[in-house]
């Protein structure tokens, strides 16, 4: 005899229904977000870990942002560089063109004044190269400067996290010891000769340490980039989604699915014909 299936019975079939289709719909969101630790509640020490490697991760991309800017800083200063050792290198070569002693006074004081408009020139670079309001190349820069310029290129406060930028020294005609050259002379000449060949050797120096200071800055971006690099991975293998298991898991509980559905039908079908032959008596 067909014994009827009671309410107990279904709602258990319906639970399993229910759990599975959960089951289907956490296997789902796994595999379009392409992420496993979609939820707090999912694997926690794991979640916890990957959150923890998510920050420093953007810890440190703000970092490179960092020493991105602190190149750009260092570029800026190199460019007004390279244009007063051109001006130098210029005013070395009409100190020696007026040192000459077939020019007269005329052409040597034309050659002067030519000499003059590019002390004036390196003045001027020196006082207005800046970056971002900062200025680079009139002394506030140096080394023993107030104002100290450190760019953060680790995680931690500590000096070995920072990279200095004050090895700009000031480069204007006073400092480089050419402020009164004059060449309308021959012995004036003669001695600014060797007055620019000193400040020449003088903004070289100072363009090496830019330069020195710049690979440092490089280098720095490309060590943290791996570092970036190594720690995404390592957050990938935490909370990223291992699409082949998710998949097999998917088609798995959809088995399950469908296998609860038709339990369910059969039983129905059933409770309704034991219920059906119940009801169907002769008097």
């Amino acid at each position: 005899m067909i014994r009827p299936i009671d309410s107990s019975s279904v709602n258990q079939l319906l639970n399993t229904i229910e759990r599975n289709k959960a089951g289907l719909g956490r296997s789902l969101e796994k595999i379009a977000s392409g992420r496993r630790l979609g939820r707090a509640g999912e694997d926690p020490a794991s979640n916890a870990i990957a959150t923890q490697l998510r920050s420093d991760i953007a810890v440190l991309s703000q970092a490179v942002r960092n020493v991105d800017s602190g190149s750009n800083f260092i570029r800026n200063a190199e460019g007004g560089l390279a244009t007063i050792s051109e001006l130098v290198s210029r005013g070395k070569e009409l100190s020696l063109q007026a040192a000459n002693g077939t020019l007269g006074d005329t052409e040597r004081q034309i050659v002067n004044e030519e000499f003059q408009q590019i002390k004036s020139e390196i003045d001027r670079v020196a006082g207005s190269t800046e970056f971002n309001g900062q200025k680079l190349l009139n002394g506030e820069l140096g080394a023993q400067s107030a104002t100290q310029i450190d760019i953060q290129a680790g995680t931690g406060s500590g000096p070995e996290n920072q990279i200095n930028l004050n090895v700009i020294e000031n480069t204007d005609t006073q400092s480089l010891g050419i402020a009164n050259a004059d060449i309308s002379t021959a012995d004036g000449a003669r001695q600014a000769f060797a007055a620019l060949d000193q400040a020449g050797a003088q903004v070289n120096a100072t363009r090496g340490e830019v330069g020195a200071t710049a690979n440092r800055l490089v280098t720095t971006a490309n060590g943290v980039g791996i570092q970036i690099e190594n720690l995404t991975r390592s957050e990938s293998a935490l909370a990223d989604t291992d699409l082949a298991k998710e998949v097999s898991d998917l088609q798995r509980g959809l088995s399950l699915f469908e296998t609860s559905i038709k339990t369910l039908a059969t039983s129905l079908q059933q409770n309704e014909r034991a219920t059906g032959r119940l009801l169907n008596f002769s008097a």
